[in-house]
């Protein structure tokens, strides 16, 4: 994607995310310079974000869920 460093700055955030999908967005100044935006690359999950499927899904004897203050033990 071309385009100037005018509308690079009025939809900044639109390219941010245009970059993160992996475009590259070369930036033309009014001098002639040109500079290329490009996100490097992706943000890395915790482990917590990772694990989170298994919230749940392994047995500790323990109750996750506890029915008490709704009237029912």
């Amino acid at each position: 994607m071309t385009t100037t460093l005018r509308e690079f700055q009025r939809h900044f955030s639109r390219m941010q995310r245009a970059a993160e999908s992996g475009q590259a967005i070369t930036v033309r100044g009014r001098s002639g310079q040109v500079f290329v935006f490009k996100a490097l690359s992706q943000p890395t999950a915790s482990v917590g974000a990772q694990m989170a499927h298994l919230a749940g899904s392994v047995k500790t004897g323990r109750r996750v869920k506890s029915l008490a203050g709704y009237g029912r033990r």
